[in-house]
């Protein structure tokens, strides 16, 4: 297990070994609960001051007749021979040890370990009580490890500790549970190790465990769902050993749920609160206020799965009764009218606690909420859930999981309440199906399906002057900035604003002004008028949040973002991102949160930073819920990434790219595609690939109102090399490069190579700073380019500026030698990580969390890193990497 959030502790540990060594011996108790880490505590001690002590180690045992001095025999193979003679008795055997651990050598004192204190014999604990009393004049440190919750008021330990609290030579070291931050670590070093698809809530987790060590990785070594074996083992264990009224009583503790009010329990205990006395004295659970929680969470899930199944219903039933005449939350009544098997009660409670959810941003919650009423409404008569109360449950559900990004059951909920509506001949509630089934098939890269449901719902819903046309008419005009099309966006927006003006209802015309306001803003911004667009999308978003329209938010954190990445606005990208992600994920908008992660990874592609790049895009392909329209930025990331550094892959991620980009026919998708896939051709050396993949694409390119992706594909349609395909004999066509493009684009395309590099340098983008230089076909700027690619890991693209200069007959810069790239100045993998983000300008808390590790390691590494190129300060180092960018 890796030892986390320890230092200060062994840092205690090493100075009582100092004081032992001086002659000042220690005892030291080190108390923590099961699992918390106190054998992997004590055995790192061990390790780290081993070579500077004798080390005996010893263990009690948990059997019900451990043998007397079980501890101590362990020790005999590292203590003198003639320390326990035959026929001695236990005071003699008792004076020799201590006579031992007095006459150690101050180079060798004694470091003795006693684990598991609370199991101790009785004679165990006389030979502590007899050391205690006189280590402070030996040379040994001894380490004692015991479970409070193990040693109650009475136990022999717990004498044993207050007769030996006052010794001058004792002390006590308590170990806390692990942080989140420290939980995050093992799961960091988990996903390293084993990548999974899906994510781990690290706050969950540590609110599941406690942050208890052993059940925290034993969580993460497994693979199935709900508690794992071994922590089921431990904590039912415990419970064994609790008279039978206590384990009945801890089992209704454990149906209740997380916490269980005291003045529930008496009325459900028959014996009162008094049973639940020995668990409490036990640690199982813990009584806070009124209140009555398990330690830890798995603990209570490890009981509630093993209650028998009858005696479970029972105990259901009672809750729900109890909690109904409280008038408790929905979401907790739903909970036990499920566990009761009482649809009706279900029915009642769940679509509330559904709609509560939802209000407060528990998306995932509701979705579970709307599934339960559904499937215990099939349970019952059509006279009690008739069609059109399925109907909106079906609704409510399928939006739940849009939200959440679960399109493909988002699409079958909405479509089965249409279905619904249309029998029923409701033909606002049909159109409107149809204007969100136009979204969600939007959203699962099916634009032709799209563009004729939202059709479908205007024709619909025309003439009705409706909250529900309005918002087709949005949903019309959304389409049309996702395609680019600035003259439809604001056709369909401005129609939508003037009905939204006739709306009554002051909610449904804030949610409408708000959803036109977005898509105008989106658009104005991607044609080029920033600041009209940005004060637009900028009030979106701050009506939607004050209205608490959390999909609205959403969607303009993600235009906000995505424009800013696209037009190289770093700093505004990384603002929005922060916000953002923060918005989406605490209120489970995961179809947004993912879509945003997925642009942040092109941001740190941008930037050159690959590997953070890769990361992210990684992880993020590893969702096995991301939508296809989330899907091609990560797609898109991870080919530029291996295409740069020359790793294999890159293919196959751009065939996918490319199908599901291609089905949208949207610019905003086809054009990063078309970049990856002529980049490729590029370091390959084949421009003529590079220009007809981009002369394919042009058609789309030089009919959408973006500068900036326009730009992206008109770059590969020029060049030196390119000419030779329009010869008479190539069937090859170069278009005209008509409309507006972004700067470095346009400078690009006019020839100005060096120009172009300056722009792309003075906007952080040092590999497009590169690829011009690389493709002006000059000498020196060729030259310059081989030191970017390798400055940013791109060693493909400086291989490839290499090849251009050999073939133009000029001298290229060397290649590194891989014993270069592997440091022989003997750095570590992590201190060359470290180093190459000390050149970035990362300060020693930005490495700490850039890297998962704690500061203070962090801090450690980059002296070594310093040390060992012989560098007298940082300022050093990042003049050496060519770059004052600071982050972190």
């Amino acid at each position: 297990m890796t030892l986390l959030e320890r230092v200060e502790q062994l840092r205690a540990v090493a100075g009582y070994l100092d004081d032992a060594r001086a002659g000042h011996g220690r005892l030291v108790y080190v108390s923590g609960e099961a699992g918390i880490g106190k054998t992997t505590f004590v055995t790192a001690a061990a390790s780290e001051l081993g070579a500077d002590a004798r080390v005996a180690l010893g263990s009690c045992d948990g059997s019900a007749t451990p043998a007397p001095l079980g501890p101590l025999h362990d020790m005999m193979p590292s203590l003198p021979a003639d320390l326990w003679p035959e026929d001695a008795s236990r005071q003699d055997v008792f004076t020799r040890l201590v006579d031992s651990l007095r006459g150690a050598p101050p180079d060798r004192p004694y470091l003795l370990v006693v684990e598991d204190a609370h199991w101790a014999d009785e004679a165990t604990l006389d030979l502590l009580r007899h050391v205690a009393r006189r280590v402070h004049g030996c040379r040994a440190l001894v380490l004692v490890t015991y479970r409070p919750e193990d040693a109650g008021t009475g136990s022999p330990l717990r004498i044993l500790l207050g007769d030996t609290a006052s010794a001058s030579g004792t002390r006590r070291i308590d170990l806390p549970p692990l942080s989140p931050r420290a939980v995050a670590t093992l799961v960091a070093e988990r996903s390293r190790d084993r990548p999974s698809p899906t994510r781990i809530d690290v706050e969950r987790l540590h609110d599941v465990t406690g942050g208890n060590a052993f059940f925290v990785t034993e969580v993460l070594s497994g693979d199935a769902v709900g508690v794992p074996p071994t922590v089921r083992d431990a904590v039912l264990a415990r419970v064994a050993r609790l008279p039978e009224s206590s384990q009945r009583a801890l089992e209704v503790v454990a149906l209740t749920g997380s916490r269980a009010e005291t003045d529930l329990l008496e009325g459900l205990l028959s014996e009162g609160l008094g049973v639940l006395d020995e668990p409490l004295a036990r640690g199982l659970v813990v009584m806070s206020g009124r209140e009555v929680t398990f330690r830890h969470e798995l603990g209570r899930l490890a009981v509630a799965d093993e209650v028998p199944a009858g005696r479970r219903l029972h105990i259901h039933r009672r809750l729900l009764a109890a909690l109904e005449s409280r008038d408790a939350d929905p979401a907790r009544l739903a909970h036990h009218a499920d566990a009761a098997g009482d649809s009706r009660a279900v029915l009642a409670h769940a679509p509330e606690a559904g709609a509560r959810a939802a209000r407060l941003g528990a998306h995932r919650e509701a979705v579970d909420q709307y599934r339960r009423a559904l499937q215990h409404a099939d349970s019952l008569p059509d006279t009690e859930v008739p069609a059109r109360r399925r109907a909106d449950l079906l609704w409510a559900l399928g939006y739940e999981l849009y939200l959440t990004d679960r399109i493909d059951g988002a699409i079958e909920a909405v479509d089965a309440a249409r279905r619904i509506w249309d029998d029923a001949d409701d033909a606002t509630r049909v159109g409107d199906a149809w204007r969100c089934l136009s979204r969600l098939s939007w959203f699962a890269g099916r634009k032709a399906e799209a563009e004729t449901q939202a059709a479908v719902a205007v024709d619909v819903l025309e003439g009705s002057s409706s909250f529900e046309l309005a918002l087709a008419y949005s949903n019309l005009a959304q389409l049309r900035m996702l395609a680019t099309d600035l003259a439809g966006t604001r056709e369909w927006a401005h129609r939508t604003l003037d009905l939204a003006d006739s709306l009554d209802d002051p909610l449904q015309q804030t949610e409408v002004r708000v959803h036109a306001l977005n898509n105008l803003g989106t658009i104005e911004i991607a044609a080029g008028d920033f600041a009209s667009g940005a004060a637009m999308l900028d009030d979106s978003l701050q009506q939607a949040r004050a209205a608490d329209l959390h999909e609205h938010a959403a969607r303009a954190y993600c235009n906000l973002a995505s424009s800013a990445v696209l037009q190289r606005r770093h700093e505004d990208a990384r603002r929005y991102f922060l916000e953002g992600i923060e918005y989406c994920s605490e209120r489970d908008l995961d179809s947004w949160t993912l879509y945003l992660e997925g642009w942040e990874a092109h941001l740190h592609l941008d930037r050159g930073d690959l590997s953070a790049a890769r990361d992210r895009a990684e992880s993020l392909l590893r969702h096995p819920d991301i939508a296809s329209v989330g899907e091609v930025e990560p797609l898109v990331t991870l080919a530029h990434v291996r295409g740069r550094t020359g790793e294999p892959g890159g293919d196959e991620l751009m065939a996918r790219a490319w199908s599901l980009a291609s089905g949208m026919r949207e610019l905003q998708r086809v054009a990063p595609v078309v970049a990856v896939r002529c980049e490729a051709a590029w370091l390959a050396g084949d421009l003529g690939a590079a220009a007809r993949v981009a002369a394919e694409a042009w058609p789309l390119a030089v009919s959408a109102d973006c500068p900036w992706n326009r730009g992206a594909v008109a770059r590969w349609l020029v060049g030196d090399g390119i000419d030779a395909l329009v010869e008479p004999d190539v069937s090859f066509t170069r278009p005209e490069l008509d409309g507006p493009l972004a700067p470095p684009f346009a400078a690009e395309v006019a020839g100005a190579w060096r120009e172009a590099a300056d722009i792309w340098r003075s906007l952080g983008c040092p590999f497009d700073e590169g690829l011009a230089l690389a493709r002006s076909g000059e000498r020196e700027p060729l030259t310059e380019s081989v030191a970017i690619f390798e400055r940013v890991g791109a060693r493909a693209a400086a291989a490839r500026s290499r090849a251009e200069l050999r073939a133009r007959g000029w001298t290229a810069p060397r290649a590194p030698r891989a014993t270069t790239r592997e440091h022989p100045a003997g750095l570590t993998p992590r201190e060359t990580e470290v180093m190459e983000l000390l050149t970035k300008g990362y300060t020693d808390a930005g490495i700490a969390e850039r890297l998962v590790i704690s500061r203070r390691t962090a801090e450690h590494h980059v002296s070594s890193v310093l040390t060992k190129l012989g560098l007298e300060s940082r300022r050093e180092l990042l003049k050496m990497g060519g770059t004052n960018e600071m982050s972190g």
